[in-house]
């Protein structure tokens, strides 16, 4: 009995930096899941493989929203220590 594999494609959003988290540990075990098929048993072999092994991976990675959420608390904590100086 043949099976075939047809290529799975994938396309997450996350809109927060635990869901980002989460999907980049999903996305790395399907990698590792599909290596395992294509490859069973010893992990060396699987090692060597990995090298020649074509896949596609397109991260677009947007900041912007935390480093303004880190600038604005560096903000705060600068005018409330100078509060405290007695500034």
């Amino acid at each position: 009995m043949e099976q075939e594999f047809n290529p799975p494609r994938y396309a997450w959003t996350a809109s927060t930096v635990q869901e980002a988290k989460a999907i980049l540990t999903a996305a790395r075990d399907l990698v590792d899941a599909h290596m395992s098929t294509l490859v069973p048993g010893d992990i060396g072999d699987r090692w060597d493989a990995e090298k020649e092994a074509p896949t596609t991976l397109t991260i677009s990675l947007d900041l912007s929203g935390l480093v303004e959420q880190i600038n604005t608390r560096r903000t705060i904590a600068n005018m409330e220590a100078s509060l405290g100086d007695g500034a």
